[in-house]
């Protein structure tokens, strides 16, 4: 009897298995029998594939199954970038049969035909005990199942015929697809009966190939880093490269269900941008007094589909109370990130694959030119910061007030910064080299990391936190009364681009001097840095980016308050400024 009882199990595994031998199953944690070397363990059974398989009255009779089928309901993973037809159905297939004993909610021993098998070190009940093993009846944090992958998405392949991961007959991903429950070790580092290795996301990319992946390629995907358990890693392997989309992400039991994410958005990237893993310490940028709001904002409402006709998560704004916030993935896709410069305004690598505002409002994805991105969030939307408001005030109080950055940096205005295209004004001879009158510059060249290599320092570039108000790389005093230190100091934004000694030296204006030395008041009280909108300015009162602080400069007697350009570096002011009435004067 006893020899018949084992010719019986290795017939059975042989149905079972397809092409995998008996020592793999018997090696692995799925030997459930006495000999099994995992923890949990029948007491006295012996045979091994009685837990799952039977000879005779399987329910279901594909594939010959044994043990007691599960009855919960489960809650299936959902999320705003899921492109299922309809929602995630409840599990079916074969990976309702694996949840029969992954689902904690029946004994491990439980059979049909076998009667209940008493099993060693299980949880309460003899289920699954706690842990990575028991998914639970909650599965939102769980890869989907038992659903038709969409044909349309660009991102989403087919398995290739032949390929270890396979679609079941009805054309669902299930359990299976993934997890060979017969052979634990396929993938030799993590052990997690894959059907093929995952090392550098072998198995991952058969399905989901998102955009730049692989033609950057990512730093995700290429990157040597070293990234083991002991600085977050799950899998076995000790690489970024290697770890691939799980250094982001966890197929079962992500921290954040939506996208199966290991931890808190911005938290996901913090564990390995703090200088432990990339060389970098971008984290402790939002520390710093003005930072964007990506940490100080928990939970954020970053929404992955975010776009200018989603009803749900609309950006830009349209809703002047909406919270705003600044995640890492409104700047950069960690798909698509790589390391690679660009020269003003095209997006550098870090920035690859984001989708942006143009400069005619329109979305575009991805993003071409870095100011685009700027766009998303500073040109457009209802709930940016006023004059009055937050954060970080006082903004400077303008004659023409405008918060849209896109209408002020249009080339078409009277006057614009050179973001977008070269700046109107052919005579600047204080730029200093290598910018001329044809140079276009990044966002970033003002607003940027005050300790980054812009400003002479070592830290990571980019506008992630600054010890200057607005995200400033350099000081920049704003309004009169500017004392108590030097010009180089007080105007060392301004100062970047534009020669000191040419300004002090009134080579464009025989009044700079006065001004700045003998008013103390800054550069800021007659420029507006960003520009002046056609749409409020004309080429006569706002040339040369003139747009006057209003609480410094005032309406003259004759309640005049305007700048009139009268030609190459001529011109006359009507105002009243440092207690000096303009009725007019000219230069």
């Amino acid at each position: 009897m006893r020899q018949a009882a084992l010719r019986l199990q290795a017939a059975l595994f042989l149905v079972a298995a397809g092409s995998a031998t008996a020592g793999n199953l018997l090696d692995s944690k799925h030997n459930l029998s006495v000999s099994g070397s995992g923890s949990i363990r029948a007491q006295s059974e012996s045979q091994t594939c009685l837990f799952c398989h039977t000879p005779h009255n399987a329910r279901p009779a594909v594939p010959l199954w044994n043990h007691r089928s599960t009855v919960a309901t489960y809650s299936t993973y959902s999320s705003s970038t899921l492109t299922v037809s309809g929602s995630v159905p409840q599990p079916g297939g074969a990976s309702k049969l694996c949840l029969s004993c992954h689902d904690g909610t029946i004994a491990l021993g439980q059979t049909v035909n076998d009667g209940l098998i008493a099993m060693l070190n299980t949880g309460a009940g003899g289920t699954m005990p706690v842990g990575s093993s028991n998914l639970g009846t909650d599965l939102t944090d769980d890869h989907p199942v038992s659903f038709r992958p969409p044909v349309s998405n660009p991102e989403i392949l087919q398995p290739a015929p032949g390929d270890a991961v396979a679609l079941d007959p009805a054309g669902e991903l299930q359990c299976t697809s993934c997890h060979d429950p017969h052979t634990e070790d396929r993938d030799p580092v993590s052990r997690r009966f894959l059907v093929k290795s995952n090392q550098a996301s072998g198995l991952c990319v058969t399905c989901h190939r998102p955009a730049l992946w692989d033609t950057n390629p990512s730093a995700h995907r290429s990157s040597n880093a070293t990234y083991t358990a002991a600085k977050g890693a799950h899998t076995g392997y000790t690489t970024v490269r290697d770890n691939g989309c799980e250094s982001c992400h966890r197929p079962h039991s992500g921290r954040e269900p939506e996208r199966l994410l290991k931890f808190v958005e911005e938290d996901t990237c913090g564990r390995c941008h703090d200088g432990s893993v990339a060389g970098k310490n971008v984290a402790a940028e939002f520390n710093k007094i003005y930072s964007h709001p990506t940490y100080a904002r928990t939970p954020s409402v970053h929404d992955a589909a975010e776009s200018p006709v989603n009803p749900s998560a609309t950006v830009p704004e349209v809703n002047p109370g909406a919270a705003r916030h600044a995640e890492c993935a409104d700047c950069h896709n960690s798909h698509a990130a790589y390391a690679a410069s660009a020269t003003a305004p095209r997006v550098p690598g870090s920035l690859s694959g984001v989708w942006g505002i143009d400069s005619s409002g329109a979305r575009v994805d991805p993003a071409t030119t870095e100011y685009q991105i700027c766009y998303k969030c500073h040109a457009d939307s209802a709930n940016k910061p006023q004059e009055s408001g937050q954060p970080d005030p006082p903004y400077t109080r303008r004659r023409i007030v405008q918060f849209n950055i896109r209408l002020e940096l249009d080339p078409a205005n009277p006057s614009h910064h050179a973001v977008e295209a070269p700046g109107r004004n052919p005579d600047v001879p204080s730029l200093l080299p290598p910018y001329t009158t044809a140079s276009i510059i990044y966002c970033k060249d003002c607003h940027n990391n005050n300790a980054g290599p812009g400003a002479g320092g070592t830290g990571p570039r980019g506008p992630h936190g600054s010890t200057y108000a607005h995200l400033l790389e350099r000081n920049l005093n704003v309004g009169a009364n500017n004392t108590g230190q030097n010009y180089a100091t007080m105007y060392a934004l301004c100062f970047k681009c534009h020669s000191q000694t040419s300004i002090m030296g009134d080579q464009t204006f025989k009044e700079h001097q006065k001004h700045i030395e003998g008013e103390d008041s800054s550069c800021t009280v007659c420029h507006d840095p960003h520009g002046v909108s056609a749409t409020q300015g004309n080429a006569t009162e706002n040339s040369h980016l003139i747009n006057f602080d209003v609480s410094v400069v005032t309406p003259n007697s004759a309640g005049l308050l305007r700048f009139e350009d009268r030609g190459s570096r001529h011109g006359a002011c009507y105002l009243r400024c440092h207690g000096d009435n303009h009725n007019p004067r000219t230069y």
